[in-house]
């Protein structure tokens, strides 16, 4: 599910873009106001629907996401108008990169303790794989295949493969079930429903710094271009950087699972956005051949290991029996701030800002969200029933 999660991703939507634009006559503003608008949507609904994988079975759940995305890539294929691509991009974007990996992380979540971190890490090695593939295997059909057929395709492989390996892996498992190696301690910890997390003032300090990394990655991501032009970097680094990305995305999601179910997510928390940090401020401070593949590392290191992290944190503070209406909230709030950053990220670059300054404003708020994490630091442990 962590891998089909792509096909609500922007990394895979974007390569449909000059397709999209040119079939409906689209500028490129044009599109990336539809496509904000469609994400921005998204978020809300995944608020109200995310929540209720802790209203029904699994098994249901992940049944009626994977249907609802074949439901989704086949509108995507017989896309006509404005109305219908803001339609389209929607139910790609909640059923996609919203439900697909909410349904695995919490499911991961909710059924590993002991072992939490190393399972959250293999299931988003999904993401990377398609990440790896995906983009090249689309350009090689479109080779073949008008873009529509691809979208076809990728319906068939949902109903065909991925709906009755879903039925197959789930049909033995037991909703209230949990890994042999449960530890006694989480047994204790009090489940917080997602009112009383939203009353947490904790919840609040940790926010910024939860949704940091997936804020300033798609703002850099979206003007990559800009930013190797403007910082003398060379547009043949852009692939070795991204490769270097995805291995290095790989071994944090490995190597923050392992440290996770060790020393737990609360105690690497504070640690996890300084590589970022780190990234960010080479960039602004150093200049040589390597320094885009450097820095492309560093931010690698902070949002693989994110991606682990952030789930096993709310299970650890609130508990996994309303993990799923506390997960869509920060989802809903993560999915809304990667429709703002393109704007912001836009704005300050026809405002006349160029990429240093808007990398300063990134290691500003960078500070500013892990800096707010540490002053409450000492409060963040889960409270034990008494």
């Amino acid at each position: 599910m962590t891998f089909c999660s792509s096909f609500g991703q922007t990394f895979f939507l974007g390569i449909f873009n000059p397709f999209i634009r040119e079939d409906l006559n689209l500028s490129h503003s044009e599109f990336g106001g539809i496509y904000s608008a469609a994400t921005l949507v998204s978020s809300l609904t995944i608020i109200w629907l995310g929540k209720k994988i802790d209203d029904f079975k699994l098994r249901n759940f992940a049944i009626f996401v994977c249907i609802s995305l074949f439901f989704a890539a086949v509108f995507m294929s017989q896309l006509s108008s404005l109305a219908h691509l803001l339609l389209a991009i929607f139910f790609l974007r909640l059923f996609g990169q919203g439900l697909m990996s909410h349904t695995s992380s919490t499911a991961m979540a909710r059924y590993f303790d002991k072992n939490r971190g190393k399972a959250l890490g293999v299931a988003w090695l999904g993401l990377s794989f398609g990440e790896g593939i995906l983009p090249g295997l689309v350009i090689f059909l479109l080779n073949y295949l008008v873009w529509k057929k691809i979208w076809i395709t990728i319906a068939v492989f949902l109903i065909v493969f991925v709906l009755p390996l879903i039925v197959f892996l789930l049909k033995n498992f037991e909703d209230n079930s949990v890994e042999q190696e449960q530890s006694k301690k989480s047994e204790n910890i009090k489940n917080w429903t997602r009112q009383e997390v939203l009353k947490d003032l904790r919840f609040y300090f940790l926010l910024p710094a939860v949704l940091c990394p997936a804020f300033l990655i798609t703002g850099i991501f979206i003007n990559q271009i800009y930013l190797f032009e403007n910082l003398n970097w060379g547009i043949n680094f852009i692939a070795p950087s991204f490769t270097a990305y995805a291995i290095f995305s790989v071994i944090s999601l490995q190597l923050s699972g392992f440290l996770i179910d060790k020393f737990s997510a609360l105690k690497i928390l504070p640690f996890y956005l300084i590589p970022m940090i780190l990234g960010l401020l080479f960039s602004l401070l150093f200049k040589f051949a390597l320094s885009p593949v450097i820095f492309f590392i560093l931010m690698a290191i902070t949002n693989g290991t994110s991606n682990v992290l952030l789930t096993s944190t709310w299970s650890e503070m609130y508990g996994t029996k309303h993990l799923g209406a506390i997960r869509s909230i920060t989802v809903s709030l993560m999915v809304f701030s990667t429709s703002l950053s393109p704007f912001l990220f836009g704005y300050l670059i026809d405002f006349g800002f160029d990429a240093k300054d808007i990398i300063l404003f990134m290691v500003i708020y960078a500070l500013f969200s892990n800096g707010l994490l540490l002053l409450r630091l000492k409060s963040y442990k889960p409270v034990i029933n008494s």
